[in-house]
């Protein structure tokens, strides 16, 4: 496994747990609400969309520029990529669930491995990309 892999594997592990922690505790803030488990998902998703690419950005794919405009593009994509994680994360492990009748810890636990390999790619060949590189 290369360093950029491990290093990919490593920022997303820290930032799922700094996710997951934020996660539990908004729900428990918002235990009363209504909207408690919407709430807790939107806001821990919101701040760790930053943190994960300020760990990506400066861990793991450290060779793709340092200009401000650069980077406001990068994380413009970044979001974009993160948003359409959670989206297809969703709609795969439901999919799984009600058509394939798999255990939902399984289509889970499926799901992420999909989703993780598929945004590696995106975030290596599209977010973090040097502008005028051909990718192949």
């Amino acid at each position: 496994m290369n360093f950029e892999v491990f290093a990919y594997l490593a920022t997303g592990a820290a930032n799922t747990l700094l996710n997951i922690g934020l996660f539990l505790l908004i729900k428990l803030l918002f235990t009363n609400s209504v909207v408690a488990l919407e709430a807790a998902t939107i806001i821990s998703f919101t701040i760790t969309v930053f943190t994960g690419f300020w760990l990506q950005k400066n861990f793991a794919f450290i060779n793709s520029g340092n200009e401000i405009k650069e980077t406001r593009r990068q994380f413009g994509k970044y979001s974009l990529v993160a948003l359409q994680g959670q989206v297809s994360a969703y709609l795969l492990t439901k999919s799984m669930i009600v058509f394939l009748k798999i255990n939902a810890s399984t289509a889970y636990v499926v799901t992420a491995v999909i989703i993780l390999t598929l945004n590696y790619f995106l975030q290596k060949f599209f977010t973090f990309k040097k502008q005028g590189t051909i990718m192949y």
